[in-house]
């Protein structure tokens, strides 16, 4: 049995409408992780003086596994000065969490900070070289999702 035209037609129309919906809904975006680090001096020869990493999504498992949404500062030069990471949400402006090497020698890693986070957060990791409360240079940062 043949359909008529118009039939046709309102079926081809409402296929090509359903297309453009599922088409048209923002994509996902996956987890990514980032590392910033903050270097010795402002040359671009010059090595890291260390960094801030967020980890998105757990990595390993056991006693060796990495946690997901976390954050951890790694203090890589013994120059007096310490590393400080700031991780915030980028669409809001609000601080999740710091991680900070103060009172330790370099080298030196934090512990893991920790935290679930909704999925599909935007967040914006800052990495600053320290000296007390000053701040004596920083890597204004990088964009990861959670």
């Amino acid at each position: 049995m043949r359909m008529p035209r118009f039939v046709r037609s309102a079926f081809t129309a409402t296929v090509a409408a359903g297309a453009m919906v599922v088409f048209a809904t923002a994509p996902a975006h996956a987890s990514t992780s980032v590392t910033v680090h903050v270097k010795q001096c402002p040359l671009d020869y010059c090595a890291t003086a260390g960094y801030g990493w967020f980890n998105a999504d757990p990595i390993g498992s056991g006693s060796g596994s990495v946690p997901g949404d976390a954050l951890k500062a790694c203090d890589m030069a013994s120059d007096g000065y310490y590393i400080k990471a700031w991780l915030t949400n980028r669409d809001t402006g609000k601080l999740i969490r710091t991680a900070s090497t103060g009172g330790h020698t370099a080298p030196y890693c934090t512990s893991w900070q920790t935290g679930n986070l909704p999925e599909q957060t935007r967040v914006w990791l800052e990495v600053c070289k320290m000296s007390g409360t000053k701040r004596v240079s920083c890597n204004h940062g990088a964009e990861g999702w959670a």
